[in-house]
C-alpha cells in the first residue's frame, strides 16, 4: 500500500507542472532587476519531499509580502502539515495539532519540528529563479538559470513559464545531503 501511495504522489508531482517554454535570447537577463524588485507574490504548488526516512507529496501555498511570508503545507487529503509565517521579524509555525512554535530562524524551526531541511529564506529568491550574489549559476540556452549551487544546495530548474511578461520557474528540484525537494508550481500570482 505504501508503494502505491508513493507512486501516486510522484505522479501528482510530475503531472501538474507547466510545460517548459522557450524564451527569447537575453530575456531573463533583462528581467533580473524586475525579479529583484518583485516583493509581493503568491503561488500554489505540489511539493515532493524525499528523505532517508520518508517520502511524501504535499500541497504548498506561499504568499510573500516584502520580508513577511506565509507558507502553508497540507497533505493529500487537505489536512494541515504546518503553517509557517514571518510577521515583522517573528517566525511562527503552527503544527498539525494547532500548537504554535516561534524561533528566530525558519529553517532551524522546521527542521527541529519535522526533520525536514527546508531552506525557507533562500527559497523565497530561488523559487523566482533569482540567484544570490555568491551563488554558482549555470544558464540555459535562453539565458535563464538552469542549475545553481549555494549553501550546500544543488538546484535544477526544469521548466519555466511566462507570467505577466516575466519568465518564472514552473518546476525545480533541490537536493542537500540526503534531502530532495521536487517542486511543481501550479499557479503564480504577481502583485504590483
Amino acid at each position: 500500500m505504501r508503494a502505491l501511495f508513493i507512486a501516486f504522489a510522484l505522479l501528482l508531482v510530475s503531472g501538474c507542472a507547466y510545460r517548459a517554454q522557450e524564451a527569447p535570447p537575453g530575456s531573463w537577463q533583462a528581467q533580473r532587476a524586475t525579479l529583484a524588485q518583485l516583493q509581493d507574490w503568491q503561488l500554489s504548488a505540489r511539493l515532493g519531499i524525499i528523505t532517508p526516512d520518508e517520502r511524501g507529496s504535499l500541497s504548498l501555498f506561499w504568499r510573500q509580502d516584502s520580508d513577511d511570508y506565509r507558507m502553508n503545507l497540507t497533505n493529500v487529503v487537505g489536512s494541515r502539515v504546518f503553517d509557517l509565517s514571518r510577521r515583522q521579524g517573528t517566525i511562527q509555525l503552527t503544527d498539525s495539532e494547532g500548537r504554535q512554535h516561534t524561533a528566530g530562524n525558519a529553517r532551524d524551526l522546521v527542521f527541529r519540528l519535522t526533520g525536514w531541511d527546508l531552506p525557507v529564506e533562500q527559497l523565497a529568491y530561488w523559487i523566482k529563479g533569482l540567484p544570490g550574489e555568491a551563488d554558482q549559476v549555470e544558464y540555459d540556452a535562453d539565458g535563464r538559470p538552469q542549475s545553481l549551487r549555494a549553501h550546500g544546495w544543488q538546484l535544477s530548474y526544469l521548466g519555466y513559464t511566462r507570467i505577466d511578461g516575466l519568465w518564472l520557474p514552473s518546476r525545480l528540484n533541490l537536493t542537500h545531503d540526503t534531502t530532495t525537494l521536487r517542486l511543481a508550481i501550479n499557479q503564480w500570482e504577481l502583485k504590483p
